[in-house]
């Protein structure tokens, strides 16, 4: 399992639960990037920025990574960490966690970064998820794949 923070205060858990984290038997592992990101709005006690650490010590993509899952979160969406370090999931506006599966799948990048296309199409195909990419630089440009069939 993926470096996360536990928290076990239910009232703690069933607030977070309701800004779209997910439970598992009334306790919840945050991911360092959520934790992060939920530190900074005042949810989790911690600093964002000793969060983002911790996340990049295994992943040197965190601090784009979390880039992405605030600009998402701040739009609206629920963005969760995916289960590999590789990818962040979305799910619909409007969708809470576990009411419907996750839509899309982003991969974060940063601006000179080039992505596998043809791998993270065959995941993404796999899982039944559109695949997007969040290339990061001074701004995050969201550009989405697809693959087409003329058979």
């Amino acid at each position: 399992m993926k470096a996360s923070l536990l928290i076990e205060d239910e009232k703690k858990v069933r607030r977070l639960v309701l800004l779209g984290a997910m439970e598992e038997d009334g306790k919840m592992r945050l991911p360092y990037l959520e934790a992060a990101y939920f530190a900074e709005k005042g949810e989790v006690e911690g600093s964002p920025e000793g969060f983002l650490s911790l996340a990049e010590k295994s992943d040197p993509l965190a601090p784009e990574k979390y880039l992405v899952l605030k600009h998402l979160r701040n739009a609206g969406f629920i963005v969760r960490a995916g289960e590999s370090a590789d990818f962040l999931r979305v799910y619909k506006k409007g969708i809470r966690v576990g009411e419907d599966r996750t839509m899309y799948l982003i991969r974060v990048l940063r601006k000179s970064g080039v992505p596998d296309l043809h791998a993270d199409l065959k995941l993404a195909g796999k899982m039944r998820k559109e695949l997007v990419y969040a290339f990061v630089g001074d701004k995050i440009e969201f550009v989405k794949a697809m693959r087409v069939n003329f058979e």
